[in-house]
């Protein structure tokens, strides 16, 4: 392998990683990557390993056996092999991804492992999504009628989770294998078209940039605008609680002492500061109507698959199924 530190001035991937942990990480902190040995994840291990003892990080790795796919142990057993080359810990989870969720397999297993790693000990958690995978994420979303919180997509830091390739293509992540001389595992379900991910990737986004070249970057960057735009909505909603902390119960009468964007606006961030997808617009909207109009009498109640919100004694509760 190639001694990548050399290449920190000149490489993107490199400047991306170290910009990103020079930001936040500290020394002696402990850093976990998440680990599935695709190309993106080892690009980034790979990367990191090389700037971790110059920066005094604790490195390790954790790779998610999802047990979906009959290479699975083959693909475990992979990722230790390289975690033995660079000498780094590796710890391999085996997870049930439930198939009766009604979410999808996709988005169950990725709930299911972002559970896993938020449960991690470490300082950070690395994650390897780049630019591409961003724009991605954004078109997704706005294809599901997602708002500005869904438009804005992945942050490079949120909590404990850093993704320092968010600003980098895949292009480039190619180039630095090809450069290190790295061998990555190749998921055979990336190339499935009915999963809605890839269907975007090796369809609909290579049709847009052929008449817009510039497509991925640009929906990456808009993103951003996105992000920040989330950010005021969030400052508004602390805002609009009037010094009441953000927990549920909260006083109805927050909510009808607001215009109805502002106290939809309310409800949303509630929800997403309790790690609570919100539900969609209509049922949104209906359901802020009736908290703002109820009469005294009347208890307003809204039953998700993981969570359930009903109001009782003057109050909006919360309670999570999940």
């Amino acid at each position: 392998m190639v001694d990548s530190r050399n290449k920190q001035s000149t490489d993107p991937v490199l400047r991306a990683v170290a910009s990103c942990l020079l930001r936040y990480a500290r020394p002696r902190q402990a850093v976990v990557v998440g680990f599935s040995g695709g190309l993106d994840s080892t690009v980034l291990l790979h990367a990191v390993h090389a700037l971790a003892k110059g920066m005094e990080l604790e490195l390790s790795a954790l790779h998610v056996n999802h047990g979906l796919s009959a290479n699975a142990d083959s693909w475990a057993a992979s990722c230790a092999h390289f975690c033995r080359e660079l000498g780094l810990l590796l710890t391999v989870r085996r997870i049930d991804v439930p198939l009766d969720s009604g979410e999808g397999i996709e988005a169950a297993a990725r709930r299911v492992r972002h559970k896993l790693l938020a449960d991690h000990p470490a300082d950070w958690i690395l994650l390897a999504h780049h630019a591409d995978d961003q724009a991605e994420t954004v078109l997704h979303n706005l294809l599901r009628g997602a708002g500005v919180r869904g438009a804005a997509a992945m942050q490079e830091a949120r909590g404990r989770i850093l993704r320092p390739l968010l600003g980098v293509a895949r292009d480039a992540l190619l180039a630095y294998v090809r450069s290190c001389k790295l061998v990555w595992i190749e998921d055979e379900s990336n190339a499935d078209h009915r999963y809605t991910r890839n269907f975007l990737r090796h369809r609909v986004l290579p049709l847009v940039a052929s008449r817009f070249p510039r497509a991925g970057e640009q929906l990456a960057a808009a993103s951003a605008r996105f992000s920040e735009a989330d950010s005021l909505l969030d400052d508004l909603a602390t805002l609009d609680l009037r010094g009441s902390p953000p927990e549920f119960p909260l006083p109805l009468k927050l909510f009808r002492e607001l215009p109805a964007a502002r106290a939809r606006n309310l409800l949303r961030a509630m929800l997403t500061w309790h790690c609570a997808q919100a539900p969609d617009e209509r049922r949104l909207n209906e359901f802020v109507r009736q908290l703002q109009t109820a009469a005294p009498d009347r208890h307003p109640r809204l039953d998700l698959a993981r969570y359930a919100l009903w109001c009782e004694r003057g109050r909006l509760w919360y309670k999570s199924l999940a």
